[in-house]
């Protein structure tokens, strides 16, 4: 492998994050607040409401497999009073 090719790899390799998709079903009328309280969490790169149920989604990234779990729990417990349902989507490297 030459130098370049060296090089090349190793930038992707580490740029390589961990991510997790969540789609939160927050109470009627309480989604902006949760969008709110959620883009301020640390490894959340999305957080958007959506018009369907689950009414907001989330999208957590992290460089090692168990960051995104630790951040991602650490941020929907901030929600969790508004909070009626949560499907977790693991997607590995990116």
């Amino acid at each position: 492998m030459t130098a370049l090719a060296r090089d090349e790899y190793s930038r992707k390799k580490a740029s390589q994050r961990d991510r997790v998709y969540v789609l939160v079903h927050v109470e009627e009328g309480r989604g902006g607040a949760a969008v709110s309280v959620l883009r301020r969490q640390p490894g959340v790169v999305v957080a958007d409401s959506v018009e369907a149920q689950p009414n907001v989604i989330m999208v957590v990234e992290a460089p090692d497999r168990r960051k995104p779990a630790e951040l991602t729990i650490r941020a929907l417990v901030l929600v969790k009073e508004m909070t009626k349902d949560i499907h977790l989507m693991p997607a590995g490297k990116i």
